[in-house]
Parts: structure tokens; sequence; C-alpha cells
């Protein structure tokens, strides 16, 4: 545990991957970063590279609705490699250092002049609202489907059936007991895609455990993609596409929002 700690407090993340992500999001991205902003946001150690889809599509909505956003140069992670890492026993001592490495990103954040900090990974989510509830010294926290609920601009359209699984978000309420996340705001969001019909795969599933039921639960409702805005589900899910010949295609919220704005503009 303490040579994970060490990194984090070192470079950001136990991953070594700091020179590469700073290359990714000033070169390849060209990310705004600590820079003042309206909303700063956490990208998460291990999503810009293992979801790089999802997120540069959350980018591309970023910029789509002229949002006044920065990322950190030096993210510290919420602590969530670092608890797989370790027996139950020693959790509590981590969870002392992840609350610091949450509350560093909180203060740098304020420093920019933020008035929100907004996750995207949803382990991240579960932390912050474990530890500091839905504000820092009153700059809100939110999860990222929240931010674009609130900035979004025009309608956007997309005639599709899909299947929605939400995930069960069983590791994550594992990691943080008692925290809760603005998941209502998933549903809001698809739900602002005009002409999208939306059948729900019960969130009760895991899919860990419960896989080849998931897959049942798509196929039953006749569609050829399911969504989620789970970053685990998606990795999950996305790998078993793979095997299969992409079949169901899994997209994460911010494709399918994406592509709905997409459709709309080239009508």
């Amino acid at each position: 545990m303490e040579e994970s700690v060490n990194r984090i407090m070192s470079q950001g993340s136990i991953l070594e991957s700091g020179k590469q992500r700073h290359y990714l999001f000033k070169y390849g991205l060209g990310l705004n970063m600590d820079k003042p902003a309206k909303y700063t946001v956490i990208a998460g150690c291990a999503n810009p590279f293992g979801l790089f889809e999802p997120f540069r599509d959350f980018v591309e909505l970023l910029r789509l609705f002229n949002v006044d956003y920065t990322f950190l140069k030096k993210e510290y992670c919420c602590g969530n490699l670092a608890y797989r890492e370790i027996p139950k026993e020693d959790r509590e001592k981590l969870e002392e250092y992840s609350k610091q490495f949450i509350e560093n990103n909180l203060k740098q954040a304020k420093k920019l002049g933020s008035e929100a900090i907004v996750t995207f990974c949803c382990v991240c989510a579960y932390l912050y609202n474990r530890f500091f509830s839905d504000e820092y010294e009153g700059m809100r926290i939110l999860y990222f489907p929240e931010l674009l609920l609130e900035t979004m601009k025009g309608t956007p359209k997309l005639n599709k059936e899909v299947a929605y699984y939400e995930g069960c978000y069983r590791y994550q309420r594992d990691l943080a007991p008692g925290a809760k996340i603005n998941l209502k705001s998933n549903h809001e969001l698809l739900g602002r895609i005009e002409g999208l019909q939306v059948s729900l795969v019960p969130s009760k599933l895991c899919c860990m455990d419960d896989l080849q039921k998931i897959l049942e639960e798509i196929n039953n409702k006749d569609v050829d993609t399911v969504v989620t805005s789970c970053t685990g589900c998606y990795a999950v899910l996305g790998v078993t596409s793979k095997l299969m010949g992409d079949k169901p295609q899994v997209k994460f919220l911010t494709e399918i929002l994406l592509e709905a704005y997409k459709n709309h503009s080239d009508k």
C-alpha cells in the first residue's frame, strides 16, 4: 500500500502514465489545464486511456456546449486503484490517504475559482461524495451527467432503440458506504434525446456476476445497442461484445449523446 500511496503523492496516480497523460491532454486532445474556469473536471486515472472514445466524446460535448472548463495537470487518484490491492483490514488507513488526495484536487479547483468540480469516473464520484457530500467550501461536487444536463444546448435527436444498463454500482458502494450520486441524471439525459426509445436492463444485475443474464435481457429486447454510464460496466461489456463480433454494440452515455447531436446536425 505504501508504494501505491507514494506514487499517488509524487505523480498523482499509481499508473506510470504521467507523461503520456500530459501529452494526450495537451497535444492529443488540446485540453485546458490549470486554467481559471467555472468547472474543474476530474478525468480519473485510467479513463483517458482505457475508455478513450467515451472520454474523447465527453470532451467534444464540453466544447459543443461551450463549457468553461479546466482539467488539472496533476490530478490526484481517489485511491481506487490502491483499494484493489489491499486486504479489507488495511482499508481504514488507506481511506485517510484517499480523503487527502481528493481534497488536494478540491483545493486546486477552489484556487482556480471553480464553482464546481466534476467527476467523470464513477468510482471517484462515490468517494468524493462519501468524504465531502455534494459540496466543498461552497463549491459543488457534480457527477458528469449533471454537468451535461445543466450546460447542454438545443435538442439532440436520434431515431433508435437501445437498452440501458445503469449497473449495480456494487463495488463503488462497497468502497463508499452511505454515499449517493445523482444517477437520475443519466436517465434524464437519455430522455432529452428526441426519438430515442430506451428499454431498461435491471440495474440489480451485476456485470461481474450476472453477465449472461444481462446479455439475455438485451437480446430479449431485440435491440442491437446497449448504453451504460458506468465506466466499469462499459469496460466489461465492451470486452464481451468484441468477443461476440460487436453484438450488441456497447456505447457509453457520452457516445450516444454526441451521436444524437451529430445526427441532428447532418439533417
